[in-house]
């Protein structure tokens, strides 16, 4: 325990960089998409709407000019020279304030009511009259309008240049700018998604989380005692689709836990025995600072595991506001027998406790929620049944309330002789982590480390022979606070003693 002692009181780089993991932020991302898609579905529509209020229908009619000069020097080089100067000498006269008037009279308006331009065919001598308004007939009457009287300022610009009429105009059959909302919505749409997903990512990595094991022993104020790897309860794309296995847990003694984690826990449980052991400890509290970290999963498979090497192990369901361990085990609200009331006065300690079937593990559970729980923890009752069973088993693994949720685990510190925190990747900020370590110490409890739960995988480490073709997917976020499946592989033994 010198190693420990020495360990904790090391200072840790809370500021050190902080490191690119692309899977930590595409996990960000998609816990969010629900979010930016809904974001980004909104913005569509309201930009839809808001150019649906803009939009105005613009009709342009057309008609082309062939232009030549007049008088001797008439060739082609010449009247391809006299298009070129002509086109801006000709839009000028189609937007004088003169014609435009003129227009407007002969037409009944008070102004002229459209745009005009006048555009050359590359390579060629001819001059393209556009007009544009807001209705077929009204381009088609002003094309004509300025046609009719575009050679009352003409002759003041263009001189001697002779225009002869190549095309008439005709009446518009379609708008030219045609309203295609579909294409604003999409178009809004996925740049919206990006820039959401962008800014979701760019947050994603601002946040000082573990997102490594081995960034454990440079952010955190404790030691790694394990880290869990990411574990599927569906194994098989099928089992997904379906859902088939909700009702099961994930359980060391489950048939379709893998190997890996198996093991794993197995592990973790030989190493937190004998800091026990050395330490003449028989009380291990498990908790977590956030929601959703998996500590429920792991009190119960840490007990599971204890259980195979210890004659007598208790679990007890301390989380009175939400808890999980008789969903874990297969119990139903109906047939679970309340700690909470041992905790209020009305029960006994040893009629509620129940062994699982074929294993050295007793159950304390609990499927009410109560919101006075904290005062129901400090009245004293628990801590003289605790003392009380201690004496009737070998080790009682205690599952807590998130810290930052409740103060619970603060008034069951004092009850446990050693803790364990749970930390999943990318979930709690460090800063957080840390006070919580503070917490965990400073009564002289000694916590003997955290668990590193929820590891990614990646596919590099997946194809090496380890699993024994189990394979450990990466769909499936295991043991979250008030989210568990059902462990419907286990029998209840209804024995009222341990």
């Amino acid at each position: 325990m010198k190693e420990y002692e020495n360990y904790q009181h090391m200072s840790k780089d809370t500021d050190s960089p902080m490191s690119f993991d692309p899977y930590t932020i595409l996990k960000d991302i998609q816990k969010w998409i629900v979010v930016i898609v809904l974001i980004a579905a909104s913005i569509s529509l309201l930009m839809y709407v808001n150019q649906g209020r803009k939009y105005v229908k613009m009709y342009e009619s057309s008609s082309t000019f062939i232009v030549s000069s007049s008088g001797t020097n008439n060739n082609v080089y010449n009247n391809l020279s006299v298009t070129s100067e002509i086109s801006k000498k000709f839009s000028e006269i189609l937007n004088s304030s003169i014609l435009q008037k003129k227009i407007a009279e002969e037409l009944g308006m008070e102004y002229f009511p459209g745009q005009a331009t006048a555009e050359i065919v590359p390579e060629t001598n001819l001059l393209v009259l556009k007009v544009q308004a807001t209705s077929p007939e009204l381009s088609f009457r002003l094309t004509k309008a300025l046609m009719d009287n575009y050679d009352i300022v003409s002759d003041l610009l263009i001189g001697n240049v002779v225009l002869d009429v190549l095309q008439e105009p005709e009446v518009p059959s379609e708008p030219i700018n045609r309203f295609m909302p579909f294409d604003i919505m999409q178009k809004t749409f996925l740049i919206t998604v990006a820039g959401l997903c962008i800014v979701v990512g760019i947050w994603s990595y601002m946040k000082d989380t573990i997102r490594k094991p081995k960034e454990v022993s440079k952010k955190l104020n404790t030691k790694l005692l394990e880290t869990l790897y990411h574990e599927d309860k569906n194994k098989t794309l099928q089992a997904k689709i379906k859902q088939e296995n909700t009702h099961n847990s994930i359980l060391i003694t489950n048939p379709s836990t893998s190997f890996r984690y198996v093991e794993t826990m197995r592990k973790l449980a030989r190493k937190v025995k004998s800091s026990m052991d050395e330490a003449g400890a028989k009380t291990v509290l498990i908790t977590s600072v956030e929601e959703g970290e998996g500590k429920s999963t792991v009190a119960a498979n840490l007990a599971l595991a204890l259980a195979e090497e210890s004659k007598k192990v208790l679990l007890i369901d301390g989380d009175l506001r939400k808890p999980a361990q008789y969903k874990i085990f297969g119990y139903t609200e109906e047939e679970t027998d309340q700690f909470g009331k041992m905790l209020e006065g009305k029960a006994k300690a040893d009629r509620l406790i129940n062994q699982i079937t074929n294993t050295n593990l007793y159950v304390l559970l609990n499927s009410i929620g109560y919101e006075n729980s904290t005062e129901m923890l400090t009245t004293g009752l628990f801590e003289k049944i605790l003392s009380y069973l201690k004496q009737q088993v070998d080790y009682i693994v205690i599952d807590t309330s998130p810290m930052a949720q409740v103060a619970d685990t603060e008034e069951l510190v004092d009850m446990a002789d050693v803790s364990v925190l749970v930390v999943k990747q990318h979930v709690a900020q460090t800063k957080d982590i840390n006070d919580a370590i503070e917490v965990l110490n400073s009564t002289g409890m000694k916590l003997l480390g955290c668990i590193y739960n929820d590891a990614f995988v990646g596919v590099a480490e997946k194809t090496r022979n380890y699993g024994y073709g189990y394979g450990y997917g990466y769909g499936y976020g295991y043991g979250g606070y008030g989210k568990y499946g059902y462990g419907g592989a286990y029998e209840k033994n209804r024995s009222k003693h341990v």
